[in-house]
């Protein structure tokens, strides 16, 4: 398997060859070995977040590393990628936020998390109800060039 953890050191380690990690299956391991035998015996490594939403229509996985915990790829890895989750939290102390990710230690190795949405809104119809449409008709007059209805919108002719 790819992933190890390092109960002494803290860490969440990316073995070689891998290069990249899904944040699902980074999260379902890390649930695994938390209730392991031996994981049963150290503090949690991460306080489950899940998936926000309901229904078919949900978020990326969120975690968030408790301190002292950082997830570490192998030296020599180059470039390297955690993807489809959003994770927070991590070792505190080197410097204003807490770091999830730890260095290599190798020259020229970069681990990049892959966040692209904190979360996923779905929009079913337009929104507007009928009341909106009768608040809206009731601003407007033939001869209006600037239309400012406080939440609604702001139009200029």
């Amino acid at each position: 398997m790819p992933l190890v953890i390092d109960w002494f050191g803290s860490t969440i380690q990316v073995t070689s060859p891998t290069t990249e990690v899904d944040g699902q299956t980074l999260h379902n391991f890390i649930e695994d070995a938390m209730v392991s035998p031996e994981g049963l015996s150290y503090e949690d490594i991460i306080n489950p977040e899940g998936k926000i939403g309901s229904g078919v229509v949900k978020s990326q996985i969120i975690m968030t590393l408790n301190h002292p915990w950082q997830i570490q790829f192998w030296s020599g890895s180059g470039y390297t990628r955690i993807y489809g989750s959003k994770i927070e939290g991590g070792k505190t102390g080197l410097g204003p936020l807490p770091q999830a990710v730890k260095a290599t230690g190798g020259a020229g190795d970069i681990t990049v998390l892959e966040s692209p949405v904190d979360g996923t809104f779905v929009v079913s119809g337009s929104g507007v109800t009928a009341q909106d449409k009768t608040d809206i008709a009731a601003l407007v007059t033939d001869d209006a060039k600037t239309l400012t209805v406080g939440k609604y919108l702001a139009l200029e002719d």
